[in-house]
């Protein structure tokens, strides 16, 4: 039985589309989970295959092939990992309290990596459960990632007694420092697991399913436009801004994110899957 992993977030939609129907029949079960609990799951083989956070990938990278041209990833603005902040410059969260999102791995490194190198502050950092209500109530600033993300900045409500936060999109603030793109995850599969995964066909299917998936972004997000509340032509937008193939230019962004986050890391390490 191979197992794969389902990031509940709208932003991976297009990777799934009509992925169980394509696999109806095989020996294959589906888990879903927020960004961290996948990564926890795939390095401890509870699953087989899944989307996990680029920070994670590297760090049981002896575990894992990569699976080639597939990703999520932007050139910008993401809308989807944002930190909202009293301050109306991230370089005066200088010496205050960050609310890191327990849901995240590799945009928790990025406030970090921005923060010490882009705007060249040194604040402190707390993680907490994916409330903003609750993380500006007691921090400076606050990050948050994937339909929670998308709803607040959608709405840009006013906190009771304090008024509306700033919102800094993190893709945005990275293109800017960089001038490239951005990858939040890579598709993973577990080492041992991967002649089970290519005898059931799943690679292949999940490429038909992003294929198929790009194509019906407007009936996704007509879908999915219930669930958030938000307007179908706002989804439909943000899933077109999306990149999912992991390009050459896209690798140059993971790279240099690798090289500042992980400097004893050897890129080379990632082992890529591929057909037998």
């Amino acid at each position: 039985m191979i197992t794969i992993g389902i990031i509940d977030y709208l932003n991976v939609e297009p990777q799934y589309y009509r992925l169980e129907e394509r696999l109806a029949g095989r020996d294959v079960q589906f888990r879903r989970g927020v960004p961290t609990e996948l990564n926890r799951a795939l390095a401890e083989g509870e699953i087989d295959l899944a989307p996990v956070s680029c920070i994670a990938a590297a760090e049981i990278a002896d575990q894992v092939a990569i699976i080639p041209d597939l990703s999520i990833a932007t050139i910008g603005a993401v809308k989807t990992v944002l930190l909202f902040s009293w301050m109306a410059d991230p370089r005066e969260l200088d010496e205050v309290r960050i609310a890191l999102s327990d849901q995240s791995a590799t945009s928790v490194e990025l406030v970090k990596l921005l923060a010490e190198h882009f705007w060249q502050v040194q604040p402190r950092y707390t993680t907490e459960s994916q409330d903003i209500n609750q993380m500006l109530r007691r921090s400076s600033a606050a990050l948050l990632i994937g339909d929670d993300a998308l709803v607040e900045f959608a709405h840009r409500r006013e906190m009771p007694g304090r008024g509306q936060p700033y919102a800094f999109d993190l893709g945005d603030e990275w293109l800017k420092w960089t001038g490239l793109p951005f990858v939040f995850a890579l598709w993973a599969a577990r080492r041992e697991a991967l002649p089970v995964i290519d005898a059931t066909g799943v690679v292949p299917a999940l490429y038909e399913s992003k294929k198929d998936g790009l194509v019906h972004i407007p009936e996704i997000a007509r879908a999915y436009a219930p669930r958030l509340g938000l307007p179908v032509g706002v989804l439909t937008k943000y899933l077109h801004d999306l990149r999912y193939d992991l390009s050459p230019r896209d690798r140059a962004g993971l790279l240099t994110y690798f090289l500042l986050s992980l400097p004893d890391f050897a890129p080379s390490a990632l082992h890529c899957w591929h057909a037998d």
